[in-house]
């Protein structure tokens, strides 16, 4: 049902200036399964970072309430949620940009796995975020997000917690 679980935390990072940045910087901190993908947006470090950002500074024709954006301003997902919780816990779909090419005429690292889609759990503090890949599941992904909330995939999710090998 899910090839990749991945759990990413809030690690605020300050600017050269010695002050905070304002866009909330997550840290992908363990991984279970496998999202070749993740390949291309690792940093130098061999991290996978990403961050938050508002539809404000997205696409404001959009009705994504935010998205994640990783290594090179890629957008590896736009987040939408509708009101789904596991108590106040926030769940949101989103799913992989499907052009070939990104703007600046980038190429798209997630092309080839477009068909996806994704789930995330969001910690009410926004500390924490997970990321569930459902294989070739863009087009049912709304109502993932609905099993998801209404506790029918907490099995699935909580084996691959198990199974989880922290990012070092």
């Amino acid at each position: 049902m899910f090839s990749c679980y991945l759990k990413m935390e809030r690690s605020q990072r300050t600017k050269k200036d010695g002050t905070e940045s304002t866009t909330p910087r997550y840290e992908v901190t363990a991984q279970a399964g496998y999202f070749k993908p993740l390949e291309a947006i690792k940093n130098a470090k061999n991290e996978i970072v990403m961050y938050h950002q508002p539809n404000k500074k997205c696409n404001p024709n959009s009705t994504a309430e935010t998205r994640l954006q990783c290594k090179g301003s890629v957008n590896f997902s736009s987040v939408y949620l509708e009101n789904l919780k596991i108590g106040e816990t926030l769940i949101g779909y989103g799913e992989p940009p499907k052009t070939k090419e990104l703007k600046g005429g980038k190429q798209n690292p997630f092309f080839d796995n477009r068909a996806d889609g994704y789930l995330f759990i969001i910690a009410p503090d926004l500390n924490t975020i997970e990321i569930l890949i459902v294989p070739q599941g863009r087009q049912l992904i709304r109502g993932y997000a609905a099993k998801l909330a209404d506790g029918q995939l907490n099995e699935a999710l909580n084996e691959l917690r198990k199974q989880a090998k922290p990012i070092e």
